[in-house]
């Protein structure tokens, strides 16, 4: 046997398939309960990527309309091309994307997947949809509607995933919320009006005439 084939068949032994399944935003299934299906294997292993760019509007992409569990459920990536960190996404949409029913991906095994505690393993909501730097927030009545929240934020050139309710659709919209870790500029303007103030403090001090 070839040593290149002797490599494949190791790399398949030790990571169930994983090294050669594993997508460059969302992962592949592994271990013992396994996607039921793997996204967009040969790629980015997602159904939909979010793509936020350095100008312009954000783009929403289907990368493939079969479900990860085969039923309604998608893998969404968020890929950061912007000069600064995303903190928060909001997502709206008419279809219920919100609307969780128990299978999010931590419900399975795949690349990754040991940041997924006993709850969301369980299937318990919303939970099982989070990815491993994820939450969500100010979900609508009728589900179709959300805040993703990223902690850390995605870094520029930097991305993440999660997962959605839902068939894969390109039809949701998608806004940046405010990002969890101030930009370099902000910290700098911030550092700039301190020592404004204190170098107006002290002019103010040394200006006084004394008093004997």
């Amino acid at each position: 046997m070839k040593i290149e084939n002797i490599l494949k068949v190791a790399a398949l032994v030790l990571f169930g398939g994983a090294f050669a399944m594993a997508g460059t935003v969302c992962p592949a299934g592994n271990g013992a309960n396994p996607l039921p299906y793997n996204p967009d294997n040969a790629a980015t292993g997602c159904n939909v990527v979010i793509t936020i760019p350095a100008s312009g509007s954000i783009t929403v992409v289907v990368k493939d309309v079969t479900p990860y569990e085969n039923s309604e459920d998608v893998m969404v990536g968020v890929v950061n091309n912007s000069s600064a960190p995303v903190g928060s996404v909001n997502i709206t949409s008419t279809t219920g994307v919100f609307g969780l029913d128990g299978d999010g991906i931590c419900v399975y095994t795949f690349v990754g997947s040991a940041y997924c505690n006993a709850n969301q393993k369980a299937g318990i909501d919303p939970g099982d949809y989070y990815g491993p730097t994820s939450t969500f927030s100010a979900i609508s009545s009728n589900g179709n509607n959300g805040t993703v929240n990223f902690s850390p934020a995605i870094a520029a050139g930097a991305s993440s995933y999660f997962s959605l309710e839902g068939i894969p659709t390109a039809s949701l919209g998608v806004s940046t919320g405010p990002s969890a870790t101030p930009a370099p500029s902000s910290i700098l303007l911030m550092f700039t009006a301190l020592v404004g103030v204190g170098l107006f403090f002290l002019s103010r001090r040394f200006a006084r005439p004394s008093i004997r």
